[in-house]
């Protein structure tokens, strides 16, 4: 394992990690939100995990920060905690359907922005962002992994591109888009750090605009919850774990009372058991 993470800090800046030349432990980040309308008018959500860069070493335990969609504030408000990780004043990451309705969602992805305002200089903010997804209790999903299935290497395979290997399958974009041409919505789920989940996101953004493409469709994109270093423990040892967890919150919110199948799933071209 330590020789996975020395390994992996080397090669920290590879766009085999979707641009993490700029990548520090201290990063924050946040997951995309998937809502969804229910037939009963009820809204539901997956979880809202934010965590704000560890810039300082001011505590900023129990500061509140403010969340605003598509660049307009809302009232929606969360807390830090003292690992600046955001969560609701009862504890928990997920917000009432009364809540979700503040929002002001239109159907699709949204921005969302997670704001602290420094306590003792308004200027000094704190930020970090994500998407927000509106969909119908009707919409299909497919699920596409990232490391091992998009690119042609996992964790395991860091440093490929800078040895110059061709890392991106070739032919996803174009797939990835013909699927969501036939009505279905597009979720990436990855065991990458949260602190990544920006890059990520411009990764997939990018690929098919090289040969004057129109990019990635659409998309979800979910994380884990670590920051890099512990991320990559997640990645070796219980990604096919953390993917279970993560696909059955999204089913919960989808279809409640249904349940995700731990056994692995059928194997496609790129896809890798267990990850």
């Amino acid at each position: 394992m330590k020789a996975i993470a020395k390994r992996a800090a080397g090669y920290a800046g590879s766009s085999l990690w979707a641009g993490t030349s700029s990548w520090a432990d201290s990063g924050g980040g946040a997951t995309d939100v998937v809502v969804v309308r229910h037939a009963s008018g009820e809204l539901a959500c997956s979880s809202f995990h934010a965590q704000l860069p560890k810039l300082t070493k001011q505590d900023f335990m129990g500061t509140r920060v403010q969340i605003f969609v598509n660049n307009l504030p809302t009232p929606l408000s969360m807390v830090l905690d003292r690992d600046l990780i955001c969560c609701f004043d009862d504890g928990s990451y997920r917000a009432s359907s009364e809540e979700l309705e503040m929002l002001n969602l239109k159907p699709g992805r949204n921005s969302i922005r997670y704001e602290m305002i420094h306590a003792c200089n308004n200027d000094r903010r704190y930020t970090v962002k994500a998407d927000i997804h509106l969909w119908n209790i009707s919409d299909k999903v497919v699920v596409v992994d990232i490391d091992g299935t998009v690119t042609k290497t996992d964790v395991a395979g860091f440093g490929a591109e800078k040895l110059g290997y061709e890392y991106i399958h070739a032919g996803v974009c174009e797939a990835v888009s013909v699927i969501a041409r036939n009505g279905y919505r597009i979720l990436f789920l990855t065991s990458r750090a949260i602190t990544l989940a920006h890059s990520t996101r411009a990764f997939l953004r990018s690929i098919g605009l090289s040969n004057g493409g129109v990019g990635m469709p659409e998309f979800c994109l979910i994380t884990t919850t670590e920051r890099f270093l512990d991320s990559l423990v997640v990645g070796v040892r219980s990604a096919d774990k953390f993917k279970t967890v993560a696909l059955s919150e999204i089913l919960a919110v989808m279809a409640p009372g249904s349940v995700v199948n731990s056994a692995p799933a059928e194997s496609v071209a790129g896809g890798r058991g267990g990850t």
